[in-house]
C-alpha cells in the first residue's frame, strides 16, 4: 500500500506543472515556519509558567523570624513590589502572547490569501513575439516595395540590344522586325523572349534560327543563324538566291556579285525547287559542288526529269523525286567516262557519249526488248510447270 501511495504521489508530482510545484514548496515552508514559532510561543509561555510557581515557592518557604513585625512590615512594604512586578510580568506575558497571537493571526490571513490566489486561474502568459516570426512579413514587403519603386523609376526600361551571327540581313532590318519597343520593360522583354525570336523568324526567309540571352543588368544578346545559299534561279536574264531551305528570295542580285562557281536552277516552280534541294541534301558534297545547270526536261513518262549538267561538261538525266537515290552513283560514274558523256538514270543507269542520243535509245529499246521477250518466256515456262503439276494428282486420283 505504502508503494503505491508513493507511486502516486510521485506520478502526481510529475504531472504538476513548474509554476505549481513551487507554490506547494512555497506552502510548505510557509508551514513549517508556522509550526516552529508556534512551538518558540509555546516554549516562552511555560518557561513564564516555571517562573510563576518557583516565586510563588520561594515565598511559601520564607522561615518566620523573631522580627515578625519589621519583617511583616518589610513584607508588606516589599509585597506591593512583587506584586507590581508579578503584574508587569503577566502584563509582559500578556503582550507576547498578544504580540504571538497576531503575528500568528497575520500568518493565517497570508496563508488565506496564497490559498485565494491558488484557486483564482493562473494567468496563461502571453508569447513574446520572436522577430524571426515577423522576418517572411518584412523581407515580402521589401521587395514589393523594392520592386515598386523599380518600375516606377527609368531604369525599367533601360536595355540594350546586341545581334550577332547576321551576314546577308542588317542590324536594323532585324531591330524593326523583332518589333522591340524602347519603352517596353527590361523584365517584358526577357519575359517574352520566345515571342520575339518567332518575330524574327517570320521576318525574313533568310533566318534559320533565332536564339536571345540575357546578360546582366541591361544587355539582350540575339544570335541569328541564316541560311546558305545553294544556287541561284535563272529568270528573264536575272538571278535570284536560292536557300538551302527550298525557298528562293525574291531579291535581284546583281549579275557582277554573282560567283563564278555557281548552279543555275531555270525552272521556276516552287514546289519542283524545294523537292530538288531537299533530294540534294542526301547527296555527297563533291558530286552537289559539281553542278553547274539544272533544267527542266520532262519526256512522256516523267514529267519531273531534268537535265543536269557538271562542271566536265558531263549531263546527268534524272528525275528530281530520284536524285537522292540515283544521284550519288555519279561519283562511282564519272572516272569511266572519257569523253563528255550523258548518263541516264531514269529507268536504269547507264551511259552515252553526247550526240549518239538515237543510237543509244535504240539499244536501250532493244535491251528491253529482249528483256521483255526474257520475261515473257519465263512466264510461259512458270504456267506451263504449274499446269503439269496440277495434271499430276488427277492421275493419281483415276488410278
Amino acid at each position: 500500500m505504502k508503494k503505491s501511495k508513493e507511486d502516486k504521489q510521485e506520478t502526481a508530482q510529475l504531472s504538476l506543472s513548474e509554476w505549481q510545484v513551487r507554490n506547494k514548496e512555497y506552502l510548505e515552508k510557509k508551514a513549517q515556519e508556522k509550526a516552529k514559532k508556534q512551538a518558540e510561543l509555546e516554549k516562552k509561555r511555560a518557561e513564564l509558567k516555571q517562573k510563576k510557581e518557583e516565586m510563588k515557592a520561594e515565598l511559601e518557604n520564607q522561615e518566620p523570624s523573631n522580627e515578625e513585625d519589621t519583617v511583616s512590615e518589610e513584607i508588606d512594604t516589599d509585597f506591593p513590589t512583587s506584586e507590581e512586578d508579578a503584574v508587569q510580568d503577566s502584563e509582559s506575558e500578556s503582550e507576547v502572547e498578544e504580540g504571538a497571537e497576531a503575528e500568528a493571526q497575520d500568518q493565517e490571513q497570508d496563508e488565506e490569501e496564497v490559498e485565494v490566489e491558488q484557486v483564482e486561474l493562473p494567468k496563461v502568459p502571453i508569447e513574446k513575439i520572436h522577430w524571426y516570426r515577423a522576418l517572411p512579413v518584412l523581407v515580402t514587403s521589401s521587395l514589393i516595395f523594392l520592386a515598386s519603386l523599380y518600375f516606377l523609376t527609368p531604369l525599367a526600361t533601360m536595355k540594350t540590344i546586341e545581334f550577332t551571327g547576321n551576314k546577308v540581313v542588317s542590324q536594323e532590318e532585324l531591330k524593326s522586325s523583332s518589333k522591340i519597343d524602347q519603352r517596353d520593360y527590361t523584365v517584358t522583354v526577357y519575359k517574352n523572349r520566345h515571342h520575339y525570336e518567332q518575330n524574327l523568324k517570320a521576318s525574313s526567309p533568310w533566318i534559320e534560327n533565332v536564339e536571345m540571352t540575357y546578360q546582366f543588368p541591361l544587355t539582350f544578346k540575339i544570335d541569328v543563324q541564316e541560311y546558305g545559299i545553294l544556287g541561284y534561279l535563272q529568270k528573264d536574264s536575272k538571278y535570284y538566291p536560292i536557300l538551302t531551305s527550298g525557298e528562293y528570295v525574291k531579291k535581284e542580285v546583281a549579275t557582277d556579285a554573282l560567283p563564278e562557281e555557281r548552279m543555275d536552277v531555270t525552272f521556276s516552280d516552287a514546289g519542283l525547287i524545294k523537292e530538288f534541294v531537299q533530294q540534294l541534301k542526301n547527296v555527297p558534297d563533291s558530286v552537289k559542288k559539281s553542278i553547274r545547270k539544272v533544267d527542266l526536261t520532262p519526256s512522256k513518262v516523267t514529267e519531273d526529269l531534268v537535265t543536269i549538267t557538271m562542271s566536265d561538261e558531263h549531263q546527268i538525266l534524272v528525275p528530281i523525286s530520284h536524285i537522292a537515290k540515283k544521284l550519288p552513283y555519279y561519283e562511282g560514274i564519272h572516272p569511266q567516262l572519257e569523253v563528255p558523256s550523258v548518263v541516264d538514270m531514269e529507268a536504269g543507269i547507264f551511259s552515252y557519249a553526247q550526240g549518239t542520243e538515237n543510237e543509244a535509245i535504240h539499244e536501250a529499246s532493244n535491251d528491253a526488248q529482249d528483256t521483255e521477250s526474257s520475261a515473257q518466256r519465263a512466264e510461259q515456262s512458270t504456267e506451263h510447270s504449274a499446269q503439269s503439276q496440277a495434271e499430276k494428282p488427277e492421275i493419281s486420283e483415276n488410278n
